[in-house]
């Protein structure tokens, strides 16, 4: 009985730091320190790559130094996954960034590709909700897309030109008053 007890009380323990993660990101975003202007992804992103990088580092030591190599082969892939997976958050958390400016959302992908949607150029844009919570996304007539989240994510430009259209019927204009 003890032992479903610990059960249920880690989970619930990892489900309360997940949601207390997430409000804290809500509640203060990442800012780039070079570009203030800039959003990057929540500061447990780093955190989490760092320690896939070292528990699969610590795994891979164990199963590759032991004796038993041909029972610990399910043990070396495992290591390499995790390690990769490590080396992904890191690498998607150095890439992303999403920059609401006056006239413009400037973004990086995951992937590093830099891309620009200027807001006359928006065709389309919602706000949906998935898995109950809410996505912006945005796209141009170039088909370039944005999705963010809005909470974690503000950019108000772009809500400002978004409001902008709503009361006067077309986009703001390059360095028009909003």
């Amino acid at each position: 009985m003890s032992a479903l007890a610990l059960k249920y009380a880690l989970i619930a323990l990892a489900m309360l730091l997940v949601a207390g993660g997430l409000w804290w990101a809500m509640k203060r975003p990442n800012r780039s320190k070079r570009v203030p202007s800039r959003m990057r992804m929540p500061i447990f992103v780093p955190l989490a790559g760092w320690l896939l990088l070292a528990v699969g580092f610590l795994l891979a030591l164990t199963a590759f130094t032991s004796r038993y190599t041909a029972d610990l082969l399910p043990m070396r892939i495992a290591s390499l996954v995790i390690a990769a997976g490590g080396v992904f958050f890191l690498v998607m958390y150095n890439n992303w960034y999403v920059d609401a400016q006056a006239d413009e959302v400037q973004f990086r992908t995951i992937f590093g590709r830099e891309r620009v949607i200027k807001y006359v150029d928006i065709v389309d844009y919602r706000m949906l909700e998935l898995n109950g919570q809410p996505r912006f996304r945005v796209r141009s007539s170039s088909g370039v897309k944005l999705s963010i989240h809005p909470r974690i994510y503000p950019v108000e430009p772009l809500f400002a030109a978004i409001r902008f259209r709503e009361h006067t019927g077309r986009w703001p204009l390059v360095g028009e008053r909003r």
